[in-house]
């Protein structure tokens, strides 16, 4: 077996003979248990589901569709599709039955593993629309069904019966780079979804520019790695990275997204790459506990955190007094930050979507590994990259190896390598006109700094055009309210209007406690309504404004009476706003907030 495959059809073989005896995978039942399966175990059971796979009859390229969370299921079922030479087509447990005769029919999927009888339920929904479907297998089976199809375990015996692991052996060795891996299909924050078919050679490309760890015992894992967020690009790669570079890979299962920095905390992860609301969610649970006026202490010492580090960095110089301070405080106040990302980090990194530069500093300044990085599922969610030890906070790094970055003359952010996709799955190459002469053309908008780092700067599909002509991208607003502990979103609104005016929504569980300590009602349908509410949030956006140009500024605002929701279309699974779906929804709301 090579010790560094071109395809991912070796990778459970890979990390079972390497580190045999590691856990692979970890998690909780239902109950709370805690459970785990080490890599030869979680190898054993990937040739089994890709044996059953094979029962079905089948053949290379077929698609093969998964509605499920994030659990170790997700995982064995994307290594088995990977060494048998199928395709994984991943349904978000979101996804309702119009979305799903979408999905499967653009595809043809020739089976699906849904998770429960919920999913299984919007399966048999779309079912008459679906005539190419064959096979339904369920993860976990209904008891009470009195038609209950195939189960997950089911499948993996079958096909240890009729399926000789030699056959497996003569797929996985059939399996070439450019075989499809996984055909993805975009969050859509704009237009219909479109499946972005990605291939082995893709990942691989960027599975290799990732930094490998340091050698352990066969016994050991490297640490694990904890995705926040739901199956998607991100997630995706990051269970393969864990095969590839031994981590144990566990993912939030939380009920709620409000519990997700206690569940980081108690995990103790090695790498957690988050998105920026993750991010924020964390900022707004250190800041709580604590009064105003500690509030303010803390961020202050996190900037004189962040400029020792950086003259220590350089090689500077720090004034003994200055030292001491820093000795002392990194130590006490900075380790209680720290802490909450437990005692293992290595690294943590941040992409996704604009994230806000002094949030980043605060972070940073507390001594937290914490990175900003650049990719997008049409680059198999990497191109760029920040390291901790070179760090340039407000930008997204330099670009992996073997990636190439250019800006066209109308700004947009080219890219070219090897992990670039394959295209949009069922459309001619040039049809969008994405790939040209092997440059992805990204919609983002960016520079290069001469030393060769990436600034963003915005999207083009989301510039805001005002009615004076100005062009204006919402981001760094956006980004400068969001830090405020009560506000959760911030949505900038103003095409073809003079100024900008802002739809804001409340973090509920900041905004009771705050409503709470002044005597004011804490639900928030109350509470977006209160005068001093409106205060607080009146100076939040004086406060933003007074950072930037006028015409970036917002001229008014909305607090609306709930979050936005992934539920109801109004954020994407990696947690973007859906800015034409709120734009919509709101639109009257917006038009009012002008004279």
């Amino acid at each position: 077996m090579p010790r560094t495959p071109s395809t991912l059809a070796d990778l459970a073989p890979l990390g079972a003979e390497r580190w045999p005896q590691a856990p692979a995978l970890r998690w909780r039942t239902p109950e709370g248990t805690p459970r785990h399966l080490t890599f030869a175990e979680a190898h054993e059971a990937t040739d089994e589901i890709a044996r059953g796979l094979l029962a079905l009859g089948l053949a290379p390229g077929d698609r093969v569709a998964i509605q499920s969370r994030l659990r170790p299921e997700w995982t064995l079922t994307l290594l088995a599709a990977a060494s048998c030479g199928l395709v994984l087509v991943s349904l978000l447990p979101t996804t309702v039955p119009e979305e799903i005769v979408h999905v499967i029919n653009d595809c043809d999927a020739k089976a699906v593993i849904c998770e429960d009888g919920e999913q299984l339920g919007k399966i048999r929904t779309a079912l008459p629309r679906l005539p190419g479907l064959r096979h339904i297998i369920v993860i976990d089976a209904d008891p009470g069904s009195t038609d209950p199809p195939t189960t997950l375990d089911e499948l993996r015996g079958a096909g240890t019966h009729a399926v000789p692991a030699a056959a497996l052996a003569r797929r996985r060795a059939a399996v070439t780079p450019d075989d499809l891996l996984v055909i993805i299909y975009t969050s859509g924050t704009t237009g219909p979804k479109k499946g972005c078919a990605l291939s082995h050679g893709n990942y691989v490309a960027v599975l290799r520019a990732h930094p490998s760890p340091p050698r352990r015992s066969p016994d050991t894992a490297h640490g694990s790695i904890f995705v926040v967020t739901g199956p998607h690009t991100i997630a995706l790669l990051m269970q393969l990275l864990s095969w590839w570079s031994g981590y144990t890979f566990t993912s939030f299962q939380g009920a709620s997204p409000d519990t997700m920095p206690a569940e980081l905390r108690a995990t103790a992860p090695a790498i957690v790459p988050l998105v920026p609301l993750a991010l924020e969610m964390i900022y707004r649970s250190v800041l709580a506990s604590r009064s105003a006026r500690e509030r303010t202490e803390l961020i202050d010492a996190a900037r004189t955190g962040l400029r020792v580090r950086r003259m220590r960095a350089a090689g500077e110089p720090v004034p003994a007094e200055l030292q001491e301070w820093f000795e002392h405080t990194d130590s006490t106040l900075f380790a209680e930050v720290r802490e909450r990302f437990g005692a293992n980090l290595r690294r943590a990194t941040v992409s996704g979507a604009p994230v806000s530069a002094d949030l980043l500093s605060f972070f940073v300044g507390c001594g937290l590994p914490l990175v900003e990085c650049y990719g997008m599922t049409e680059t198999a969610a990497a191109a760029t990259t920040n390291t901790p030890e070179d760090n340039r906070l407000g930008t997204v790094g330099k670009p992996l190896p073997g990636v190439e970055i250019a800006i066209s003359d109308d700004g947009e952010v080219l890219i070219k390598g090897d992990h670039v996709f394959h295209g949009y799955w069922g459309y001619d190459e040039g049809e969008f006109g994405t790939v040209r002469d092997g440059w992805l053309h990204t919609g983002d908008l960016g520079e290069l700094d001469p030393d060769g780092y990436l600034h963003l700067t915005g999207r083009k599909k989301e510039l805001i055009q005002l009615s004076n002509g100005m062009a204006v991208t919402p981001h760094p607003l956006e980004r400068e309210l969001r830090t405020h502990p009560l506000v959760s979103q911030a949505v900038l609104y103003g095409e073809a209007r003079p100024h900008l005016v802002a739809l804001l929504t409340l973090d509920a569980e900041r905004a009771a406690q705050w409503a709470a300590e002044r005597g004011l009602p804490t639900d928030p349908r109350a509470l977006a309504a209160e005068p001093l509410l409106l205060e607080e949030m009146g100076r939040a956006v004086e406060a933003a404004n007074s950072t930037l140009q006028e015409y970036f500024r917002a001229k008014a605002f909305h607090v609306l009476d709930r979050d936005l929701s992934m539920a109801d279309g109004e954020l994407t699974i990696s947690m973007k706003v859906a800015r034409p779906v709120v734009h919509a929804r709101f639109r009257e709301l917006y038009e009012s907030l002008y004279p």
